[in-house]
């Protein structure tokens, strides 16, 4: 098992991703392949200080990815919240700034709190759509079948090609989980989709 010295700022940073996503100190020592000393000093030193670096004392590491440029990653990151880390870094290095590596886009990621996740499943009915649709039925129970009979109902619904879960992972900070584009119902989860929609009343069918 690799202790805290052996680990690459790219495996310090997959320790603190994992646990940000939930997963325990034992599963992430045998992803990582590191001591559990060393996850535990890594994970603390996140929350203490908001960095992972080896680096002594009194040695400054320059910051690659300098502030300025930070909202084009995050632009970037925006345009797909799903691509990897190696698919953002072709992207940002194909602009007019430096090139950098791999672990220097995970590693600003993870300052600026764009760590992958989790999408959220967004509730197919809310309470307050059922309180609307109980009061709706109240208000009409009364009602006479010829009064029914001038009524048209249509509904319309979205189903994905292709079974999307709640495993699929976006970029997003927090107070960001229902955005659409960070939730598992977005178009690009699941590889396209169509929309159905139809009517029926008393006369006839819809469309």
């Amino acid at each position: 098992m690799r202790k805290v010295a052996d680990l690459s700022e790219f495996h310090r940073g997959q320790i603190v991703m994992v646990r940000k996503l939930g997963m325990s100190i034992t599963e992430t020592t045998r992803l990582v392949g590191c001591s559990r000393s060393a996850a535990v000093s890594i994970h603390v030193k996140w929350i203490t200080d908001c960095d992972t670096s080896s680096r002594r004392q009194g040695v400054v590491r320059a910051c690659v990815i300098k502030e300025k440029r930070r909202w084009r990653l995050s632009r970037v990151v925006k345009q797909n919240r799903r691509k990897t880390v190696a698919q953002l870094t072709a992207q940002y290095n194909a602009g007019p700034s430096a090139s950098v590596s791999g672990h220097t886009v995970q590693r600003t990621l993870l300052n600026m709190g764009l760590c992958s996740r989790r999408t959220a499943r967004v509730p197919l009915l809310t309470r307050h759509h059922r309180q609307l649709r109980l009061q709706w039925d109240r208000e009409h129970r009364d009602w006479t079948m010829d009064e029914w009979r001038r009524v048209a109902w249509w509904d319309e619904s979205g189903f994905l090609i292709h079974h999307v879960d709640n495993r699929v992972g976006v970029r997003r900070l927090t107070g960001e989980q229902l955005l659409l584009s960070c939730t598992a119902v977005h178009k690009e989860a699941g590889g396209g989709g169509i929309m159905l929609w139809g009517t029926f009343s008393w006369v006839a069918l819809g469309p």
